[in-house]
């Protein structure tokens, strides 16, 4: 068999085999480019906090968690958000402390000017209802809703597409012509291979086929982009060995920090004092670095590794949307544990960002927001059109096999 044989076998039965998977992660991810404007919308309840008067000033952030942990007794409320919007409710993550009694939810939603608690969810969980609706669908779209085991099946998914996307662009190319050396030749195929960017009409089958293969190459950018982000979300133990030696990559400290042999339920630095310490260490980085400081985000308490994580929006992130300038401090001495920045560190760091806040449509307002949307259904069409053509194909081939043995019978 040829190459190109080849490859056109590996495109067809590799197409087939995630189409379905790439019909899902299309049509969630195009709803999920409008995730936190969809969810706002069909839970007002949750997210909508009314100002008592104009102008009016919230609690602050710690007054806040001592209301929610006198709404919970027992509760662990290890996550403070360092950041509000008016007239909108500020969103604690809670679990069950050492000693109390389990919670029906893990996300609770507190009015930021009583500290009254709006409500709860178990994010994701679908059998709470409608409030749950996004968050589900954002499992579907990167674990299928199946935990690890769907996750690592996407990451697959995904690896199987960032390859078939380099098949399907080589599939394009017309064949060279014989003599490389003849000007007339070369411009005949480049003239061939604009004809693949083409989309025409002229009945169902072709219109099918020209689509798939045209919306293939203007989208193909993108796809890739899409593609390998997913391997490097789903499928880590593929993404950093190619990464890592090619632009370098830091390892997230979150798996670099060692876990305690025992959980550090109760640290001797407090929470005032952690917000304190985590503002000081950010700005001590700051000016090591030369980036600004712009707005805090959240202080966050980890028992298992006895850290806390103090993270910002500064002038090393490339969107507002999911800021990650981060330091980690040991919770009992206040040492500064690690530091991760978005940008700035390594190539590999840097690209990994923008290839996640590309997938998230976090950048380029809604303007993005609108394409990444599109990509979405696009994806899904590309995935079914590749279906149609195989099954024409497909029928096409069995046709002629029966008439070859009609053949040798006569």
């Amino acid at each position: 068999m040829s190459v190109r044989r080849v490859l056109v076998v590996v495109h067809r039965y590799v197409g087939l085999a995630i189409a379905l998977f790439l019909v899902v992660a299309g049509l969630t991810g195009s709803i999920l480019a409008y995730q936190h404007e969809l969810d706002v919308v069909l839970n007002p309840s949750l997210f909508h906090a009314e100002a008592p008067s104009p102008g009016a000033e919230p609690l602050t952030f710690l007054h806040m968690r001592q209301r929610l942990l006198e709404q919970l007794p027992g509760a662990d409320v290890s996550y403070v958000p360092l950041r509000f919007t008016p007239n909108q409710s500020v969103l604690f993550y809670a679990s069950a402390g050492e000693a109390g009694p389990e919670l029906d939810n893990d996300q609770y939603f507190v009015d930021p000017y009583t500290g009254n608690l709006l409500g709860g969810r178990r994010w994701s969980d679908i059998s709470q209802g409608p409030k749950n609706l996004i968050p589900f669908i954002y499992k579907l779209h990167y674990s299928l809703a199946l935990g690890s085991v769907g996750k690592f099946l996407l990451g697959v998914v995904a690896l199987l597409w960032t390859i078939d996307c380099f098949v399907g662009a080589w599939l394009t190319f017309p064949p060279r012509p014989k003599s490389t050396t003849n000007k007339r030749s070369s411009k005949g195929w480049w003239r061939l291979w604009f004809k693949s960017w083409l989309f025409k009409t002229g009945g169902l089958y072709k219109a099918t086929f020209t689509w798939h293969r045209a919306g293939g190459l203007w989208l193909w950018g993108m796809l890739l982009v899409f593609a390998w982000s997913s391997v490097g979300m789903n499928l880590a133990e593929v993404y950093e060995p190619i990464m890592k030696p090619l632009f370098g990559l830091d390892e997230h400290p979150y798996f670099t920090i060692p876990k305690l042999d025992q959980p550090r339920h109760t640290s001797e630095i407090s929470w005032p004092e952690a917000i304190q310490r985590g503002r000081e260490i950010m700005a001590a980085q700051a000016d090591a670095r030369g980036f600004e400081v712009q707005q805090p985000q959240y202080l966050r308490y980890s028992a298992s590794q006895g850290v806390y994580r103090y993270q910002v929006r500064s002038s090393l992130d490339i969107t507002k949307r999911y800021p990650s300038t981060v330091i980690w401090f040991d919770s009992n001495t206040g040492e500064q544990v690690a530091f991760l920045a978005p940008t700035g560190q390594t190539a590999g760091n840097t690209i990994t960002t923008w290839l996640d806040n590309l997938h998230f449509a976090a950048v380029g307002g809604w303007p993005y927001q609108a394409f990444v949307c599109l990509l979405g259904l696009a994806v899904t069409a590309l995935s079914v059109s590749g279906v149609i053509i195989w099954h024409k194909k497909w029928k096409a081939r069995r046709s002629q096999r029966k008439n070859n043995r009609s053949a040798q019978v006569k």
